[in-house]
């Protein structure tokens, strides 16, 4: 198992915003990933716009570190064009991550934000979404990759109502990689055994590591640094961690000292 890099810190959101160049700037997502002491990094298309950075530009330097690629949310598929419009985002995706070595792509269920799903909404979207995963995870497996379906199953808005109707769609689709979202997974009280029990015999690829609270407002709750919640990530880590590849992504909104604090303790829980 090894972990890397997706927040980069406060401070240091505000220091790359008064980076001029973006070669500059991509400089520093790799210098920032050294100091925090990463052996990999997890992009986050959404983050690095943020930041200014096209994907098409990604150095080659990068690759000193194992690379996956967070293609993350989708909405509603529920027509012939949603699903043109699926491939061609993860055709975009599969290119950017064959040039530059990632060994990862992976992405969020469905979600629409606004209104959820109705019944007849979720039994077509799940349709178009088995079309979808059947043709990329044969092109995935071709290309030497993995493609992995993160277990965001937060409330009504994502596709699969928990994590019992998301492991039903992976048994379909036995080649599919498992991102395990542990700060939304506990959020919506399923406990760490929940977690073990209902998806450890699924194609575990990888985690999204923060701490979580349960029963109080999400923002609250989710993201939070290693501690800070009641997450048991011995457990989790201990059992997950012979899976070869296994990529732990600190998914941490805090300061630079929580980030760099949190992977020092995961690292203890591995000694």
């Amino acid at each position: 198992m090894y972990f890397a890099m997706d927040e980069i810190g406060f401070e240091n959101e505000e220091k790359i915003k008064t980076i001029a160049s973006e070669s500059d700037r991509w400089q520093f997502i790799y210098d920032t990933a050294k100091d925090y002491g990463f052996e990999g990094i997890h992009i986050t298309p959404s983050l690095y716009t943020r930041y200014g950075l096209d994907l098409n530009n990604i150095p080659d330097y990068l690759q000193d570190f194992k690379l996956t690629l967070h293609f993350g949310g989708h909405y509603k598929t529920t027509s012939e064009k949603d699903f043109e419009e699926f491939n061609i985002d993860l055709e975009k995706m599969f290119e950017i991550a064959l040039k530059h070595n990632m060994h990862d792509i992976s992405l969020h269920p469905p979600v629409d934000n606004l209104h959820g799903f109705n019944p007849d909404e979720k039994k077509v979207c799940e349709e178009w979404l088995d079309k979808v995963i059947a043709k990329w995870v044969k092109e995935a497996m071709r290309s030497n990759i993995s493609l992995s379906l993160e277990t965001h199953v937060t409330g009504e808005f994502f596709l699969f109502g928990g994590l019992y109707e998301y492991a039903k769609f992976i048994d379909r689709h036995p080649d599919l990689g498992v991102l395990i979202e542990i700060t939304h997974n506990y959020y919506d009280k399923f406990s760490e055994d929940d977690i073990i029990n209902i998806l450890s015999n699924k194609n575990v690829k990888g985690l999204h590591i923060s701490d979580a609270l349960q029963d109080v407002d999400f923002r609250k709750g989710t993201h939070l640094p290693v501690g800070d919640g009641m997450v048991d990530f011995s457990k989790l880590l201990n059992h997950f961690k012979d899976i070869p590849d296994l990529f732990g992504v600190l998914e941490i909104k805090a300061n630079n000292d929580d980030i760099s604090r949190s992977l020092k303790s995961l690292r203890k829980i591995l000694c």
